[in-house]
């Protein structure tokens, strides 16, 4: 079992497209599927399903991606031990984020890395299911690591370090009834409209699951992917929304209300795989959030 035959595979797999990992390994196609083929007959076993539409792993496909990176993590370590290891680092770093994060400076973070380790790809995408979504494409190693929104810090596969803890409380417009209210019961807003995020999205499966405890059902009339963009859209009295403390807040005609008893809270995390140990890129990336963390006050 040889180096390149177990890049081409790990690039197959994150890839699931053999043109997709020729081009990222900077090889011929024909390259890369005889040497998947070889590495298959070598192992006696398929490690991929393909049909003329799409490539899946099979079981001992996805058995062998993990244990395949930290062979090539030991290759890694080991040269390092040989060469400078603070000099020349590569490798590919992908990111999976949730849109309007501010308590992470994400283009002073990656500016910062990029500048430190010219050498790694840092790729960065949104999800679009949140942190379910992110959640998904790190246990299925189409991510590194990932910012996500957690109900406790104990998810099945995954290696988390909390960033920050919020409180979420209640947000009506300025006018609303329940403005001067010093603190509301669940049962006050039957009947309410919300604004929240659509399912899968952390912020929104606690309070269905807050609400759903407390024999409740809402309607939920305002579904947006930006957490940060809530305040404008109850400021226009479109519903109210159970939401942490927010910068956007600022300046918008809202006013927070406290939920009694207390919303459950919920907290910003950076996760990864938990059964493949990081890469050095990926190490290099997590010791720099720190140095980027914002005001953890407020999302």
């Amino acid at each position: 079992m040889e180096q390149r035959q177990l890049e081409f595979f790990i690039a197959v797999a994150e890839e699931l497209n053999f043109t997709r990992a020729a081009r990222r390994t900077h090889a011929v196609q024909s390259t890369v599927s005889a040497s998947i083929r070889a590495l298959e007959r070598h192992l006696g076993t398929p490690l991929f399903d393909r049909t003329s539409s799409r490539v899946t792993l099979t079981a001992a496909g996805r058995a062998l991606l993990p244990e395949a990176k930290n062979a090539l993590e030991s290759l890694d370590a080991a040269r390092a031990a040989v060469e400078d290891a603070g000099r020349g680092l590569r490798g590919n770093v992908r990111l999976g984020t949730l849109a309007g994060l501010t308590v992470i400076d994400l283009p002073g973070l990656a500016g910062d890395f990029r500048a430190r380790h010219p050498g790694v790809r840092l790729s960065m995408t949104v999800a679009a299911e949140g942190s379910s979504g992110l959640l998904d494409r790190l246990r299925a190693h189409q991510l590194d690591v990932a910012f996500v929104g957690v109900e406790i810090c104990a998810v099945d596969g995954i290696a988390m370090d909390p960033v920050a803890t919020f409180q979420p409380r209640l947000l009506v417009p300025l006018g609303h009834p329940l403005a001067g209210t010093e603190r509301v019961d669940a049962a006050a807003l039957a009947g309410e409209p919300f604004v929240d995020m659509p399912a899968g999205y952390c912020n929104r499966l606690r309070s269905d699951n807050d609400f759903r405890r407390a024999g409740l059902t809402r309607t939920v009339v305002v579904e947006v992917s930006d957490l940060t963009t809530v305040p404008r859209y109850v400021e226009a009295g479109l519903g109210v929304a159970v939401v942490p403390p927010l910068r956007a807040e600022a300046g918008a005609r809202v006013v927070p209300v406290e939920l009694d008893p207390p919303a459950t809270p919920w907290t910003l995390a950076v996760a990864r795989p938990a059964a493949i140990a990081p890469s050095r890129a990926v190490r290099a990336f997590l010791e720099l959030v720190p140095e980027h963390t914002a005001g953890t006050d407020a999302y």
